[in-house]
C-alpha cells in the first residue's frame, strides 16, 4: 500500500525518535548512507514497541522501504551495496528538531562555499546586467539563493558550536574528582571532543569569517564585496545594498564564535596535560616492566624479589619530579572572576536561544536616523524637479542639484540614492541609456572619488 509523501512525513516526525537513531548512527559512523540491516532493524523495534495493531499497520505500510522510495524520502536504493541513503533535506529537518544533531560546518563545507562565490562572481563579471538578459535574471535569482542558503548555514553552525561549548563545559566542570578508571576514560573523552571541536569547526570557522587574514586564496566575505561593487558598478544600487547586508548578517557570528573559542582554550591546556601525565605513566609502567623482566630468574628464591636498583635511573623519580609540578586537581589554574563571568554569559546567552521560539531575520533601514532624513530631502527635490531630455551625463546634473540643495549635508555616496530615485521617477516616461565606456567617468567631491558608467537620459 501506497501512503502519500506528506502523511509519511507526518508519521517520522510523530516518531522522529526513530530518525534521530538513524542520524546518530551515521554521525557517529561518519558516513551518508545506512546499511540496510540497520535501517529493517529500527523499523522492527519501533513496530514493536507499539501496542495498538491500527498503528502498527499504519507504520508498516508508511515506512516500507518501497513506499519511501517511491515518495522520494529515500533517495538511494543500493542493492548490491546493501545501503540506502535518506533525501538531504529531510535529515536537516529533523536535525533543526535537535540543536545536539545540527552538523557544523568542517573544512570542506567551507571551502565548498567560497567556490562557489567565486563561480558566481565569474559569471556575473561577464553578463550585462540588463534588466531584459535572461542569463543575468537566472544569476542574479541563484545568487540571492546562494546568500540566503550561507546565511542560514553559518547560523546553524555558530548555535551547534554554541551548543556543544555549552555541553562539553557542563560535563567537563562537574568532573571536579576523577574517582574510578571509567569516570577519568570518560573525562579524556570529553576533552578528546573539545580539542576536535576545536581544530575542525571553530578554527576553520574563524578563518572563514574573517577577511583581514592574509590567504593565497581570496575569503569568502571579499568575494561578496567584489559582487557587491559589481552590481552597484553596472547600475543596481538597491541589489548592492542588499548584498551588504547579507554580508553584514553572515559576519555578525563572528563574536560568537570568538567566544566559543575562548571559553574551550582553557580545557584544551587541561587536555594536554591530561595527554603528557598519561603518556608518562604509561612509559613509566613500560620501563618498570622492563627492569622486573631484566631481574627475573628461574631460582625459586629470586622469583618474586627484585634485585637493588639504583634510584638515580629508576623512572619514577622523574614522574615524581614531573607530577610534583602540577595540582593535584583538575582546576590546574587559578580562577579569574572575568574568564569564569564571560563564559557564564555565554552559555546563558545559548540557552536563552534555544529556549526561544525562531524568529524571522529581516533586513530593516533605521527609522530614526540623519541620513534616512537627508534621503527623504533628496526624494523631494527629485519630485520636484521638472527636467526634461536630453540630458547627456545623469550623475553630473544630480551631483550639481544636490551640492547646491544639500550645501554642507552632501555626501558624494547620497549622489547614488539620488540616480536611483531619478531612474524611478522618470523611468516610466522617459527612457534612461548607460554607456559602458572606458575609462569611465569620474567625480570627485571632499576627497572622494566616484567611478560610473555614463547615463543619458533620452526620449
Amino acid at each position: 500500500m501506497n501512503v502519500a509523501l506528506d502523511r509519511t512525513l507526518i508519521l517520522l516526525i510523530e516518531h522522529k525518535d526513530l530518525m534521530f537513531q538513524l542520524i546518530d548512527y551515521m554521525d557517529q559512523q561518519q558516513r551518508q548512507d545506512l546499511p540496510t540491516e540497520v535501517f529493517f532493524n529500527s523499523i522492527r523495534v519501533k513496530q514493536d514497541s507499539v501496542s495498538r495493531k491500527k498503528e502498527t499497520e499504519r507504520l508498516n505500510d508508511a515506512f516500507d522501504l518501497g513506499n519511501l522510495v517511491k515518495t522520494g524520502i529515500v533517495s538511494e536504493f543500493n542493492k548490491s551495496r546493501g545501503t540506502i541513503a535518506f533525501q538531504p533535506a529531510v535529515l536537516e529537518i529533523f536535525r533543526l528538531f535537535d540543536k545536539e544533531r545540527v552538523r557544523g560546518l568542517r573544512s570542506a563545507d567551507l571551502e565548498n562555499i567560497r567556490i562557489q562565490l567565486e563561480n558566481a562572481y565569474r559569471q556575473l563579471e561577464s553578463l550585462s546586467f540588463a534588466v531584459h538578459d535572461l542569463a543575468f535574471l537566472e544569476q542574479h535569482d541563484q545568487l540571492f539563493d546562494l546568500l540566503r542558503r550561507i546565511n542560514s548555514q553559518i547560523q546553524n553552525n555558530t548555535d551547534h558550536l554554541q551548543y556543544e561549548a555549552d555541553r562539553l563545559s557542563k560535563r567537563l566542570d562537574q568532573d571536579q574528582a576523577v574517582l574510578s578508571r571509567q569516570e577519568s576514560l570518560q573525562h579524556r573523552e570529553m576533552l578528546v571532543q573539545v580539542k576536535r571541536i576545536y581544530d575542525r569547526e571553530i578554527i576553520p570557522t574563524l578563518e572563514f569569517l574573517n577577511a583581514r587574514e592574509y590567504s593565497k586564496t581570496r575569503a569568502p566575505l571579499t568575494v561578496i564585496d567584489d559582487i557587491s561593487r559589481l552590481y552597484e558598478l553596472r547600475g543596481h544600487e538597491d541589489d548592492s545594498y542588499y548584498i551588504d547586508q547579507y554580508k553584514l548578517s553572515i559576519l555578525s557570528h563572528y563574536k560568537a564564535v570568538e567566544k566559543v573559542k575562548q571559553a574551550l582554550q582553557r580545557y584544551l591546556h587541561q587536555e594536554r596535560r591530561h595527554r603528557l601525565t598519561y603518556n608518562a605513566i604509561e612509559q613509566a609502567y613500560l620501563n618498570l616492566q622492563t627492569l622486573a623482566q631484566s631481574t627475573f630468574t628461574e631460582s625459586l628464591k629470586d622469583k618474586y624479589i627484585f634485585k637493588a636498583l639504583d634510584s638515580e635511573t629508576l623512572y619514577f623519580q622523574g614522574l615524581k619530579t614531573h607530577a610534583a609540578g602540577q595540582e593535584a586537581r583538575i582546576e590546574w589554574h587559578d580562577r579569574k572572576h572575568l574568564i569564569y563571568f564571560n563564559e557564564y554569559l555565554v552559555s546563558q546567552n545559548a540557552r536563552k536561544r534555544s529556549d526561544n521560539s525562531a524568529e524571522v531575520k529581516t533586513f530593516e533601514k533605521p527609522q530614526n536616523d540623519r541620513h534616512n532624513a537627508i534621503k527623504r530631502r533628496i526624494e523631494q527635490l527629485v519630485e520636484g524637479c521638472d527636467i526634461k531630455p536630453p540630458v547627456d551625463d545623469i550623475y553630473v546634473l544630480m551631483h550639481d542639484l544636490l551640492a547646491e540643495y544639500l550645501q554642507q549635508d552632501y555626501q558624494l555616496n547620497y549622489l547614488l540614492y539620488g540616480v536611483s530615485c531619478f531612474k524611478q521617477h522618470y523611468a516610466k516616461k522617459f527612457k534612461v541609456q548607460v554607456s559602458f565606456n572606458r575609462p569611465q567617468q569620474h567625480i570627485r567631491h571632499q576627497n572622494q572619488v566616484l567611478e560610473y558608467n555614463k547615463r543619458e537620459f533620452i526620449l
